[in-house]
């Protein structure tokens, strides 16, 4: 497949009420494999006062889309919701390394069309998504050691492993059905000084029972606008 047709998983993180709109724009550039979920960001009173964030209650939409298509379809998910607005919302985009061989066939009309109009938007500075995968209930022991190694906040949804339901221990450790996953965006150096630190507190030692790895983020818009304004103010 060539670098251009390669599908990217595009990640949106709106208020809630808000994914539907998403979809509808991803909808009318011919792109039909996608779902909303319901999560909720971790971002304390006063991180949301200085972002002018309006709730915590947020949409999280997953959607497949061809990489020649994403940094225009970016560019228009920024319009919609305004992004580079600090507290408005994120999207980024992660690279798969397989997909269904039905999915490119379907996705990749018509990209060749759009080429041109992606230089609109600049590649963004490197980030990661770090997933936390931990015991319900653990969610405020993950923010807290990671906010102490500089991150910002970050969405949390709400799992159940299936699987190994007869096994009431697994490598001398307990694991319990319901389950937080909580995804962490961060520039990419501070990934390990973050990742050691929510291992430390929530890992597999602990009774959060975490698991914990990390994905490379391709393009993403709204975040790093956020902390250029933060550095700004703080200069």
């Amino acid at each position: 497949m060539a670098e251009t047709d390669r599908i990217k998983l595009l990640v949106t993180i709106v208020d809630r009420g808000k994914g539907s709109a998403a979809v509808d724009i991803y909808r009318s550039h011919g792109l039909h494999f996608d779902d909303l979920c319901m999560g909720f960001g971790t971002a304390n009173s006063q991180i949301l006062d200085y972002f002018g964030l309006s709730e915590t209650e947020k949409d999280v939409v997953f959607t497949l889309a061809p990489a020649s298509k994403v940094r225009y379809l970016i560019e228009k998910v920024d319009e919609r919701f305004h992004l580079s607005n600090p507290g408005r919302g994120i999207v980024f985009s992660l690279p798969l390394s397989a997909v269904s061989g039905q999915v490119p066939q379907v996705l990749c009309k018509g990209g060749k069309e759009e080429k041109k109009e992606e230089k609109a938007v600049e590649s963004a500075a490197k980030y990661d998504l770090i997933l936390v995968i931990v015991n319900r209930d653990s969610l405020d022991i993950v923010m807290d050691a990671a906010r102490e190694q500089g991150a910002r906040g970050g969405t949390v949804l709400h799992g159940r492993r299936v699987g190994l339901e007869d096994e009431d221990n697994l490598f001398g450790f307990t694991l319990q059905p319901e389950k937080e996953i909580i995804a962490i965006l961060v520039p990419s150096a501070q990934k390990m000084s973050i990742m050691r630190a929510v291992n430390r507190a929530a890992g597999l030692n602990t009774e959060c029972r975490g698991l914990l790895f990390s994905l490379p983020v391709e393009d993403m818009m709204g975040l790093q606008d956020a902390l250029e304004q933060d550095t700004q103010d703080k200069n």
